[in-house]
């Protein structure tokens, strides 16, 4: 826990931002990064683009997903943005 988090939603914010990570961990150790390295950013962001997409079909419809679960949606609209700033401060690898 960051002890300079001053209030109640950042400290809970940093327990989301910790399950991300471990996400984006877990998906780097299956996939690599040569997806994202291909394209670059223009890449990251029609990925984004995409979840985005299937996300908002799944909240309207109020659509119950077979293959993953909503939160896990935003998990990966999340790690998509720290990849595209990894991206752009060429830390990408």
């Amino acid at each position: 826990m960051n002890p300079n988090l001053k209030t109640d939603m950042a400290r809970e914010a940093e327990k989301v931002m910790q399950e991300c990570l471990e996400l984006l961990d877990k998906k780097q150790q299956d996939y690599g990064s040569g997806n994202i390295t291909i394209i670059g950013e223009p890449g990251v962001l029609m990925r984004t683009l995409e979840k985005t997409e299937r996300l908002k079909r799944l909240i309207t419809t109020k659509a119950n997903p077979n293959y993953e679960a909503i939160e896990d949606s935003w998990k990966d609209i999340v790690n998509y943005a720290v990849i595209a700033i990894l991206v752009r401060r060429n830390l990408w690898k």
